[in-house]
């Protein structure tokens, strides 16, 4: 399990914290939960990722804890974004963000090396993955927050000759900075997504396997692309995903997840910059349309360049990253609406409309459940992972062979008298219901955050 740390330290009541940040990482965390509690071989194909190409609900777990871990990076680290007035001489520690977000990522990749290979037989340490999910978060964080320490100082308004001219100490550095305000801005806030996307394009369609048995292969085909090259180079195939010649959280692939990781990031960088226009609800239902328009202008950008390049989550291509940053920033926009922008009651209990009224009294368990689980998403993601292998793993005879607590547990209670796409979503939310929520509002109740 994570290495947490517990702490009770309350929001103050003088920080303004927006419900609807947990709420939306909530949301994300019980997909997580219902996807991965899936009866695979009954369950119904939404909830099951696409094998090669296409996209269904279970897709959308990953990049979404890619978009809100980049949304937390400049909410934690709002340090970078204010002028260095603001908070002493010198501005920003950087040296300090920078071991922090070290020390994260090595933590993060640990975590995810220890769910790989746990329950620790021999037959899995045989055949250990290198990657997996959160090794990918680990390494995307590392880049994205080492990206924001960067260049968020090309964000803050001033600097660059007009410093220098007013007398700074240090007038060639000033003008220096000034020089390279602009690109870094630029690369900050759309070079650098162009570039990862640009280098799997020109990389990926450039390449040509010399394996035998891909001799005639063309077109995007994932067991003879790049990618599956790059893997079975680096560790083998022993070592991939169920033994094929590509992992899904492979090298190539991770070049493209780094841009729902950065979407994230811009988001964040709005929410700090214009902190005055979320503490309102007209100010946040302004922001809301942006979100909105801005995540259906991705989707449907991502849906053009489809007809191009598939959309596909093994392969993590500029499409499927496209359409998934687009359906997740729409995404935050309703929930941050629904619990931030008046339909929803504020943090002192008190109802902003008659609407909110309304959705108080018939959504209030659910709306309180959500911001629960989303205080702590990675724990109940390893949480999750621990509990389902470990019940995979666990012994018991069933019709004179042996099966697991998992398997025959799902049997007797679903699958032997429901149909079974019903069977497994009712499995799903037997486990979610009366396992996680209660965990999710214990923690907060005593004020618990575990984090690495």
């Amino acid at each position: 399990m994570a290495r947490p740390g517990t702490e009770r330290s309350p929001v103050s009541p003088g920080r303004r914290r927006l419900d609807g940040l947990d709420a939306f990482r909530g949301c994300l965390v019980v997909l997580r939960i219902l996807v991965g509690s899936q009866l695979v071989e009954i369950a119904a194909p939404v909830m099951v990722h696409a094998q090669t190409f296409g996209l269904t609900a279970a897709d959308l777990v990953f990049p979404g804890f890619l978009f809100i871990m980049g949304m937390a990076i400049p909410v934690s680290m709002s340090a970078f974004l204010r002028p260095p007035p603001a908070h002493g001489p010198g501005g920003a520690d950087r040296r300090t963000a920078v071991l922090r977000i070290v020390r994260r990522s090595v933590l993060l990749y640990a975590i995810g090396m220890f769910l790989n290979a746990y329950p620790f037989l021999p037959e899995i340490l045989e055949h250990l993955r290198f990657v997996g999910v959160l090794q990918r978060l680990a390494f995307v964080y590392l880049v994205v927050a080492l990206l924001y320490v960067a260049c968020a100082w090309s964000l803050l308004p001033g600097g660059g000759p007009a410093a220098a001219a007013a007398g700074s100490p240090d007038p060639v550095g000033v003008r220096l900075r000034g020089v390279v305000r602009r690109p870094a801005r630029v690369f900050l806030l759309g070079g650098f997504p162009l570039l990862c996307a640009g280098c799997w394009i020109v990389a990926t369609y450039a390449f040509h396997n010399p394996w035998p048995e891909c001799a005639h292969v063309r077109g995007l085909v994932p067991s003879c692309s790049l990618e599956a090259y790059l893997d079975t180079s680096a560790w083998g195939v022993r070592h991939n995903f169920e033994g094929r010649t590509f992992d899904p959280e492979g090298l190539m692939s991770t070049l493209v997840a780094v841009v729902n990781c950065w979407a994230g990031l811009v988001v964040g960088m709005d929410i700090v910059r214009n902190k005055p226009r979320y503490g309102e609800p007209g100010g946040v239902r302004r922001r809301v349309a942006l979100l909105l328009a801005t995540g259906a202008g991705c989707a449907g950008a991502g849906l053009a360049v489809s007809l191009v390049i598939p959309i596909g989550k093994p392969l993590w291509t500029p499409s499927y990253a496209l359409v998934t940053v687009g359906i997740m920033t729409a995404g935050f926009g309703l929930v941050l609406l629904a619990f931030d922008g008046g339909l929803w009651p504020g943090p002192d209990g008190t109802v902003r409309t008659g609407v909110g009224r309304a959705l108080r009294r018939a959504c209030a368990p659910a709306g309180d459940t959500l911001v629960a689980l989303g205080r702590n998403p990675l724990f109940f993601y390893v949480l999750s992972e621990l509990v389902i292998t470990t019940l995979n793993y666990l012994p018991v005879p069933s019709h004179g062979a042996d099966a697991s607590v998992w398997s025959v547990g799902s049997e007797v209670l679903v699958a032997s008298w429901l149909p079974g796409p019903v069977a497994s979503m009712v499995w799903a939310l037997l486990w979610l219901l009366l396992f996680y929520v209660p965990i999710g509002r214990l923690l907060v109740s005593r004020g618990w955050y575990i984090r690495v």
